[in-house]
């Protein structure tokens, strides 16, 4: 028995049921930044990478909209072979719109500036026949104005330890430590 399909829109609709039924089986996943996976490898002595990624943010909440937009420039310098040094530079743009009430007008607040901004070093310790460990530890420096809800206003650090098999799956553990 062939099936025949005539026309575009069974064709179309034919597609559309197939995918809803193959992506409601799928699992639910949520991903928010910072989105913090890593490999061992390093640029190598004298290059330079430039990542820029970016977030938008929207939530309702008893009459207050907050949006956000992020955006964030990592750059990685190859300082040896084995060793990454990255200073990571976010930018945040608030907006926060309160809805009028009985005693209240309509309200509309912006913020926008540099956030907190990282210093990493990646270090490749070890490396043999397709097996690597890595060691990145990390410091969020507090220079996003907390007042203005641009930075936590304090000093963390971090420390993540990286391994890379032959397998091509990357195993990522790590702490980090608020003071």
């Amino acid at each position: 028995m062939k099936l025949k399909i005539k026309d575009l829109r069974s064709k179309f609709l034919l597609v559309f049921s197939l995918f809803t039924v193959v992506f409601s089986l799928s699992a639910v996943s949520y991903a928010a930044h910072p989105l913090i996976t890593d490999d061992t490898g390093t640029q190598g002595k004298g290059k330079f990478q430039l990542e820029v990624n970016g977030e938008y943010g929207r939530e309702d909440e008893n009459g207050v909209v907050k949006s956000t937009t992020k955006m964030s420039t990592v750059l990685t310098y190859g300082a040896i072979d084995n060793l990454d040094i990255v200073l990571g530079i976010p930018y945040q743009y608030i907006r926060t719109k309160t809805a009028a009430t009985d005693t209240d007008p309509e309200s509309t607040t912006l913020e926008d500036g540099i956030s907190d901004m990282t210093i990493e070093a990646k270090w490749r310790f070890f490396e043999k026949e397709g097996f690597s460990f890595a060691l990145k530890p990390g410091i969020i420096l507090p220079t996003g104005d907390r007042k203005r809800g641009l930075g936590t206003g304090r000093t963390a650090y971090s420390m993540f330890f990286v391994t890379k098999p032959e397998t091509d799956f990357t195993v990522l553990a790590g702490i980090t430590l608020r003071f």
